[in-house]
């Protein structure tokens, strides 16, 4: 529950871990430097893409003082890669939490947090990729259509990274592509850029790419972007 004084990064961080614990969970990384924060975690549901690669569903949080975007989460536990779904329909935008009473504010994290926890979020998520191992990837269109919308001067090496493990890992299909993607935001430690990847990775297998509003935040997406 928020405190009586001004609502702080740390205070949104501490109801969103609290309901990840209630539910079992766990919260894998946290980066706050008081004025964003970027956070995700692990529910305990895991599914098979494939035989043995096994994804366990989570969710991935990231705002200020004043707003939290939540969003349902994939981690494939076999390479340590994660997936910000952020084009489900679980996907919330709460604004102006500093201008809410408190019992407001904590309801409405609480609130976001839980419907990106649903079992209809996960099983959602692993259906897509799982049809994303079976569709081959078309690499330039999905790759030049999302590397415009990441930082000018690191186009070109975020290009020749995601590349370069797309091709050394052999698999040419939308899922092979997500992971080289999530792969290169796993060793990513800018947090803000390593965002932008694992949203980019979540996008692929539904062939989605992500339009992005004044803030820098996934506004909506478009089916034409990507194609399989």
């Amino acid at each position: 529950m928020f405190q009586d004084s001004n609502v702080t990064t740390q205070d949104i961080l501490e109801v969103f871990s609290e309901a990840i614990a209630e539910r079992a969970g766990d919260v894998l990384d946290v980066f706050d430097d008081g004025g964003r924060f970027f956070a995700r975690s692990i529910l305990p549901r895991v599914e098979e893409a494939r035989p043995r690669d096994r994804l366990q569903g989570g969710v991935a949080v990231r705002g200020s003082e004043s707003e939290i975007w939540a969003h349902p989460y994939v981690f494939r536990q076999v390479c340590r890669n994660g997936a910000i779904m952020a084009q489900t329909l679980e996907t919330r935008h709460v604004a102006r939490l500093d201008e809410l009473p408190r019992e407001d504010a904590d309801r409405l994290v609480r609130e976001a947090v839980e419907v990106c926890c649903s079992n209809e979020a996960f099983s959602s998520a692993v259906d897509q990729i799982r049809s994303a191992t079976e569709a081959q990837a078309d690499v330039m269109l999905a790759l030049m259509s999302h590397v415009a919308r990441l930082p000018p001067g690191q186009r070109e090496s975020l290009l020749a990274m995601i590349f370069d493990r797309f091709q050394t890992e052999g698999d040419a299909s939308r899922f092979g592509l997500m992971n080289a993607v999530t792969s290169v935001a796993r060793d990513t430690r800018d947090p803000e850029l390593r965002w932008r990847l694992e949203e980019l990775g979540g996008g692929i297998p539904a062939m989605l790419a992500p339009e992005l509003d004044d803030s820098g935040e996934a506004a909506e997406y478009r089916l034409d972007l990507l194609v399989g």
